[in-house]
């Protein structure tokens, strides 16, 4: 009686068996749970967790401004037009394609001011702070909160979503010189910050920078709805405690199984030379 030949796992020779076949003692032996898991740190989380809460901070701060009664003078429209400016191009670059397109965005705002004061006169208050609401829920909702810099088709809707909720608050304020300050402040807001605070994701300033908005949203609370100061203290609790512990905790669930039933993956391919091209 002929040997049963011994299966080995090639493809590059003839053998007595099938392309799909696995000896069933070594099926599982090679069977490995969690390969590679990245486990993050309650510290980890908390960390993370900053972001969301910077951003309804300044959320809730920029709404609640346009209850207050503020007049912005023409001084403190060329100030904020300086800041914002002078922000955005030390993120871009004094380059003369970017400070063409500043001044060319900032004529435009200008000029168009007077149209965004008189944009919804027809509509009902209730209607356009409901549409507000719903915006900067929207905004909350689809933001980036990631700290890679990659892009994403929810954070273009973000910015539009916060930007649309400006123009509807700045259509129901009398004074010109209001309109321009809501814009300039929902620019720097939902425009300038994030980008600038993503930077700072990791480093020994966030949570300096946390308090700093934290404090800002309750102080303007304080003085103008009160109330708002009870929701804003427990969705702070749970952006820096609960969520991020309810996140530790479900890591220990995680439970990912490899096996011979995956697909090849080539990681060590070397070319001439001794290099690992899948490295380089």
């Amino acid at each position: 009686m002929k040997k049963k030949e011994k299966f080995e796992k090639v493809l590059y020779r003839p053998q007595p068996y099938p392309d799909n076949h696995t000896e069933e003692e070594l099926f599982l032996k090679s069977l490995k749970r969690n390969k590679n898991l990245k486990t993050y740190s309650f510290l980890e989380c908390v960390n993370q967790g900053q972001l969301p809460l910077q951003q309804l901070s300044c959320t809730v701060s920029f709404f609640l401004l346009h209850f207050l009664d503020i007049k912005v003078t023409d001084s403190m429209i060329y100030v904020m037009a300086v800041v914002t400016m002078l922000s955005y191009l030390t993120m871009t670059g004094f380059s003369v394609h970017e400070i063409r397109t500043v001044i060319l965005f900032g004529g435009f705002l200008f000029g168009l001011s007077p149209i965004i004061q008189t944009l919804t006169r027809s509509i009902s208050d209730d209607t356009i702070y409901a549409m507000v609401s719903i915006c900067l829920f929207t905004n909350f909702f689809l933001h980036d909160y990631s700290i890679s810099n990659g892009d994403y088709m929810s954070k273009c809707v973000s910015l539009n979503a916060a930007i649309f909720a400006a123009v509807c608050l700045a259509s129901r304020l009398d004074d010109l010189n209001n309109v321009l300050g809501t814009i300039i402040i929902a620019i720097l807001t939902y425009g300038i910050i994030p980008p600038a605070r993503k930077k700072m994701a990791g480093s020994k300033f966030m949570p300096l920078v946390t308090i700093f908005f934290f404090t800002m949203s309750l102080w303007i609370s304080y003085i103008s709805v009160p109330i708002v100061i009870i929701p804003l203290c427990i969705s702070a609790v749970a952006c820096l405690v609960v969520v991020p512990a309810f996140f530790v905790h479900l890591q220990k669930q995680k439970d990912n199984i490899y096996g011979p039933w995956d697909e090849a993956v080539l990681t060590d391919l070397v070319c001439k030379g001794g290099r690992n091209i899948y490295a380089e």
